[in-house]
This record gives C-alpha cells, sequence and structure tokens, in this order.
C-alpha cells in the first residue's frame, strides 16, 4: 500500500484531507509540524508529502530542504492557502512537484497524488521533478 504524508498544524485540515483520502486506497500518514514530518519520512518513507507553509517549528519550506538535503526524492506537493507567487516559486524552486490551494472544494486532490505516485519513479530518475 502506497503511502502519503499529510504534513499541517490544523487539525481540522489533518481530519478533511484524510476524509478525502479515506477511500484512496494510500496509507495516510500525518504530522502537525515540520519538525514532526521530518522525523516521519526518515521513518516511514512515504512515496508522497503534502506539506503546508505555515507551521510553529519549521515552517514548510525549511521541512522541504531538509527533507531533499537527507535524500528523500519522491515527489512533495504543497497544499496550502496562500495564493502568493512567491511562495509558489520557492516551492519550485526547492523541489516541490505542485502547487494546491486549500479552498472548499478539494475533490482534485486525490488525481494529483495519483499522478505523481504513478510518476515516482519517472521523477526519482529526474531528481523528484519541479513545478511546471
Amino acid at each position: 500500500m502506497k503511502k502519503v504524508l499529510y504534513v499541517d498544524d490544523s487539525e481540522e485540515m489533518l481530519e478533511i484531507v484524510q476524509i478525502i483520502l479515506a477511500k484512496s486506497g494510500y496509507q495516510i500518514l500525518t504530522a502537525s509540524s515540520g519538525k514532526a514530518a521530518v522525523e516521519v519520512c526518515s521513518k516511514e518513507q512515504p512515496d508522497l508529502v503534502l506539506m503546508d507553509i505555515n507551521m510553529p517549528d519549521l515552517d514548510g519550506f525549511a521541512s522541504i530542504q531538509l527533507l531533499r538535503s537527507s535524500g528523500y526524492i519522491n515527489p512533495v506537493i504543497m497544499l496550502t492557502a496562500s495564493e502568493n507567487e512567491e511562495d509558489r516559486a520557492k516551492a519550485k524552486s526547492i523541489g516541490c512537484v505542485d502547487y494546491i490551494l486549500k479552498t472548499l472544494d478539494m475533490r482534485d486532490i486525490e488525481s494529483v497524488i495519483d499522478r505523481y505516485i504513478a510518476n515516482a519513479n519517472a521523477n526519482a530518475d529526474t531528481g523528484g521533478g519541479t513545478l511546471e
């Protein structure tokens, strides 16, 4: 079973995304801080990470940089409320493969995850891929 790690400091968002992905067939792991995300990744080696930007200890950017520097090559998708183009550009520059806005209608999140997990081997061959 493929593992997806979702990182967000909001308990409500963790619950919402788990509900959305409940029937996905993925094992859903969660972390509520950037530091916890790095720990979970090192132990569990998830097939994909969904990362929020704003968190209390390490923000999403710093967490992703730590993951990448420690050798994590699987897809990372930024899932955030930030519509800031600078954040989108920064996510791309640190190796995020996509940038999804948190909205009231996130039904497409499963199809995005499916696409990147299906292409994970190809992305690994090219260094993890980046946003287009």
